[in-house]
């Protein structure tokens, strides 16, 4: 009936979607009803409460409605913002469009990666791996063949091996790296680096060597880096 992009903590709890399914469909509801409804959900007066407290739903005169902050227009929308889409909505294609920019430094040098995203955070990222590896959000196909070679990473400690790999690119268009790495492999898996012959990497990333800026390649279409 609806999505959430980015949901809080609250609107991920599976009694979330269930009551405000309820109330959407059935408004002014009463506790007894709801109740009714709800046989099994413990704790339900509490859980109300907490949902109420955030905004969620609004009681007056002892009735229960939703009170959803439904998006209605693209105005405005911010990378990581909580977002509630009904299913009517008609602009789902251009918001699946809408492109941000995200910057990562790091404790180790002047380098900075600037990287483009959805508002979902699908696309293949180091940002969006960083800000969905610790979190509750599911990773994509693609970012889980990450997380599968990188674990649970601490991100200023990836970043250093990372950064310290591509900052070799300002003064050489190919380098060698003869270990196994599996940062090299992740800058691969990214699409920032290419293996052109046996151990020897070229840079797909634009560089401005004078502010060590790497700029990853645009997503394409798929919302996936287009190398």
């Amino acid at each position: 009936m609806f999505e959430i992009i980015h949901p809080s903590q609250l609107a991920q709890d599976p009694f979330f979607r269930d009551i405000i399914t309820f109330l959407l469909e059935s408004p002014n509801q009463t506790l007894r009803a709801i109740k009714k409804a709800f046989p099994d959900q413990k704790q339900l007066d509490r859980q109300l409460d907490r949902f109420i407290d955030a905004g969620y739903i609004l009681r007056a005169q002892k009735r229960y409605q939703a009170n959803i902050p439904w998006l209605t227009s693209l105005d405005g929308l911010a990378l990581d913002q909580e977002l509630f889409i009904p299913e009517t909505f008609a602009f789902k294609e251009a918001l699946a469009d809408l492109r941000f920019e995200t910057r990562l430094t790091n404790q180790t040098n002047a380098v900075v990666l600037c990287e483009e995203t959805d508002i979902r955070r699908e696309a293949l990222t180091l940002a969006n791996f960083f800000a969905k590896a610790n979190s509750p959000q599911q990773l994509t196909q693609a970012q889980q063949r990450l997380y599968d070679l990188l674990g649970d990473v601490n991100p200023e400690y990836a970043l250093k091996y990372l950064t310290t790999f591509l900052v070799k690119f300002v003064r050489k268009e190919v380098v060698l790296q003869k270990r196994p790495d599996i940062f090299v492999q992740a800058l691969v898996a990214l699409g920032y680096i290419k293996e052109i012959e046996p151990n020897r990497y070229s840079l797909l990333m634009t560089l401005d060597k004078e502010q060590l800026v790497f700029t990853a390649p645009a997503l394409a279409a798929d919302g996936q880096v287009d190398s």
